[in-house]
């Protein structure tokens, strides 16, 4: 059954979060006790939005690594075939999540001794 809005209900089930919020304020409390003596006890919003924009910028920079300089992309005229397999999907899952957490551990370091909370660092 399609709604007013033209979602169905499986639509509606769908996440539409592309970080585990819950696992990057683990994660940074973690690299908190082992980097910074346990200094932090709280992850801000500020902190989250940040981690976000990071993650946004490693999927930036991935679609334009390569470009088709002289013609423009075929998949956009034609429906683009699925090329990796899931074997490759595994392996690219794993180096995304080790980037993660690279960027929030780099991000827990890098703060300033200040209150107990995790916060913007730029």
């Amino acid at each position: 059954m399609i709604d007013e809005n033209g979602w169905t209900a499986s639509d509606k089930s769908v996440s539409t979060r592309e970080i585990n919020e819950s696992a990057v304020k683990d994660y940074a409390l973690e690299c908190s006790k082992r980097f910074r003596a346990g200094k932090f006890t709280r992850v801000g919003t500020d902190f989250l939005d940040e981690i976000k924009t990071d993650v946004e910028a490693f999927v930036r920079s991935l679609r334009s690594k390569y470009q088709t300089p002289i013609h423009p992309p075929l998949y956009k005229s034609i429906e683009c075939p699925s090329f990796a397999t899931g074997k490759l999907m595994e392996k690219i899952a794993q180096e995304v999540n080790e980037t993660i957490a690279r960027i929030v551990q780099s991000k827990v370091q890098a703060q300033p001794t200040r209150g107990v909370t995790l916060d913007r660092t730029r």
